[in-house]
């Protein structure tokens, strides 16, 4: 699936491949991505591709594994996201609200962050309920809008962007069961309430809420969610469950804000 256009030239191409690239590595998780998914997903020809990878290896910023002939992400990566986060743990902190809202719900808790125009699930917490409702998997990649967390981003956008965002994504939603206009609806419906509330596509009898986790300027940049089956989603639960995700979200973007990280 082609998912970048080089139609229209300048004299950044080189940088924007290249970070395309990167993308797309980082997008394939923990599994790697093999040189014809990177041929097929880029649109770039052979040629141009071996260059830049190598140039992304010789950098650092990207690896290759012979045994399973796929590239991963490199150590270089590996290091700027230690600096980043260097003046506070943030990774505790997410993981720290993730593990207090399963347990105060008793339900599964997920937590996603906004990559461009898409989500990523990139952790979870199973609740003490004996029925788990593992929805997603850590490292699931959507398009923004699939699913309570991702829906929930996308609905704190601007509505302009919104726009830009439902159409970058167009091709994909139907696989999903979803229209631009069921999206928008969603996204009203989500605005309405102040929170996302939603069937789980696929699976019957399972219902996810979602908030938002908000930057200094009011910008998603993640969002919490949790799953239960439907018999424990009634309305007054729900509002209790909201309340559990805001003081959260809240508690998140407060510890963030006092370290600047989301004022940079």
């Amino acid at each position: 699936m082609r998912i970048y256009s080089h139609e229209v030239r300048s004299g950044t191409q080189s940088v924007e491949r290249a970070i395309l690239l990167l993308k797309l590595v980082a997008f394939a998780s923990g599994n790697g991505v093999t040189l014809s998914d990177l041929v097929q997903q880029s649109a770039l020809n052979r040629t141009t591709l071996h260059r830049l990878l190598k140039c992304l290896m010789q950098q650092g910023t990207i690896r290759f594994d012979s045994a399973r002939k796929s590239y991963f992400l490199g150590p270089l990566m590996f290091q700027i996201s230690v600096v980043s986060t260097q003046r506070v743990d943030l990774h505790a902190l997410l993981s720290t609200a993730l593990t207090r809202i399963a347990e105060d719900t008793g339900d599964t808790a997920f937590l996603s962050v906004r990559s461009d125009n898409h989500a990523i699930y990139i952790d979870r917490r199973a609740g003490s309920y004996p029925i788990k409702t593992f929805v997603v998997e850590v490292g699931t990649r959507r398009p923004l809008g699939i699913g309570a967390g991702s829906l929930t981003m996308l609905s704190a956008l601007p509505e302009d962007e919104i726009r830009k965002v439902l159409k970058s994504n167009e091709s994909n939603l139907a696989a999903y069961g979803m229209t631009e206009k069921k999206l928008m609806a969603a996204v009203a419906k989500t605005r309405k309430i102040g929170y996302a509330s939603m069937p789980v596509e696929g699976l019957n009898g399972v219902v996810a809420l979602g908030l938002p986790v908000l930057d200094a300027l009011g910008a998603p940049i993640a969002a919490f969610s949790v799953a239960a089956i439907a018999d424990r989603m009634s309305l007054s639960r729900q509002l209790e469950i909201l309340q559990i995700l805001r003081r959260e979200a809240d508690w998140l973007e407060n510890s963030l804000r006092s370290n600047n990280v989301l004022d940079r």
